[in-house]
């Protein structure tokens, strides 16, 4: 399961969004390993799956991309899921849970880490 904690299902596109639009996008945030357009002949919006290196940065990708606009349309960001285990969309939910950490690491550790994405540990 800790596979699909590196990437980001990326919805409700534009039909004009480009793979390699929104890997330069995605890319501002960390660095991006793939992405996956899903592109239906449906009156279905496309959407894509975007893979980053790093967990921290797909966590960041949440938080920074969520309902911006790209090319007119508010994209909604979620963590990729496997069919059985996709439940009710998270997108509003804006706690995360850290643990299994050495006993030296500090809550200013924690806040320090986060800071850059802006939050705030509160």
């Amino acid at each position: 399961m800790y596979f699909f904690f590196l990437f980001r299902y990326v919805g409700n596109l534009s039909r004009d969004v480009t793979e390699v639009l929104i890997l330069q996008l995605f890319s501002q945030i960390g660095p991006c390993k793939s992405c996956k357009m899903i592109t239906e002949h449906t009156s279905n919006d496309p959407y894509c799956f975007v893979e980053f290196y790093e967990h921290r940065d797909a966590a960041a990708a949440l938080a920074a991309m969520n309902g911006r606009k790209i090319l007119g349309k508010e994209v909604k960001v979620n963590w990729a899921t496997t069919p059985s285990s996709q439940k009710k969309d998270t997108s509003n939910h804006f706690h995360v849970f850290v643990g299994d950490l050495s006993p030296e690491i500090t809550t200013e550790d924690i806040k320090s880490a986060f800071a850059p994405f802006g939050i705030n540990g509160e």
